[in-house]
């Protein structure tokens, strides 16, 4: 909810980021029925099989890599924020990596840069196997951002039916096909006001790796990373959005055991 303001938010200083944050949090209280309360649990189980892990902003991956991991798979769980409507904020995962071991030494890793309000955790190998770039849909979008002069603009010369999906997203009714989209591009490039960034006020979503994880709606799911059921990768909402994130990792020796990413310090 309010990911927009979650990405203009997550991009404030000091002071000033602290009172959005709160601005945030009271309108995601308002929203959800209430104030939330925290709680942790299980999220579920992801596959590794090339021994490195991936994580990232699913516009950059593979992002920070964390290699020399003798798991098979990743025990995936989360502090959490549930609001009395059910929705959840997470605002802090835990990566198991294994059986937990007693000892060893805990350092920061790396961070992830988050631009997309969304976070990636994937096996490396899939990642690069399986990403694509291209999905299954033609999904028409139109712009409405400022205002819906396009969007007439585009109903009237190429009789489209449409749906208003948010205050500034209207979506085509039906799959775009490709000569639908040159001539649609062709005409905004023929007017100036449109010319030079066609593709700001229309463009074809094709429901790739990047579009599921970035349109993702819920504030997390474990999802395929390509076009076939398996293999899959998790996604979450990066608790109030964009920022840079400390990965923190519990080492036996040259072997991570543990990974653990704070969103929102509680």
């Amino acid at each position: 909810m309010f990911d927009w303001l979650r990405r203009v938010f997550g991009r404030s200083d000091g002071d000033e980021r602290q009172r959005l944050f709160e601005t945030l949090d009271a309108l995601n209280a308002e929203s959800g029925g209430g104030k939330p309360v925290a709680t942790r649990r299980s999220l579920g189980r992801l596959k590794l099989r090339s021994g490195t892990l991936a994580l990232g902003d699913p516009q950059y991956l593979p992002g920070l890599e964390i290699p020399n991991i003798a798991a098979d798979e990743v025990e995936i769980s989360a502090s959490l924020w549930r609001y009395p409507s059910g929705a959840e904020t997470i605002t802090a995962l835990r990566l198991a990596l294994g059986e937990p071991t007693d000892g060893g030494t805990r350092r920061k890793i790396g961070e992830v840069g988050i631009d997309s309000a969304k976070l990636v955790v994937a096996d490396k190998a899939d990642i690069e196997e399986h990403w694509t770039e291209t999905g299954k849909d033609r999904i028409g979008v139109i712009s409405t951002a400022p205002d819906d002069t396009v969007l007439r603009l585009l109903t009237t010369r190429f009789k489209l039916k449409t749906v208003r999906v948010n205050p500034v997203r209207a979506e085509v009714i039906g799959s775009v096909s490709e000569q639908l989209a040159v001539e649609i591009e062709g005409f905004l490039k023929a007017d100036p006001k449109y010319a030079d960034y066609p593709f700001m006020y229309f463009w074809v979503q094709t429901n790739n790796s990047f579009d599921r994880a970035n349109y993702m709606k819920a504030a997390w799911e474990f999802m395929p990373v390509g076009s076939r059921p398996e293999p899959l990768m998790f996604v979450c909402a990066t608790g109030r959005g964009d920022g840079c994130y400390d990965v923190q990792g519990q080492f036996d020796g040259d072997v991570p055991g543990e990974l653990t990413i704070t969103f929102i310090e509680c």
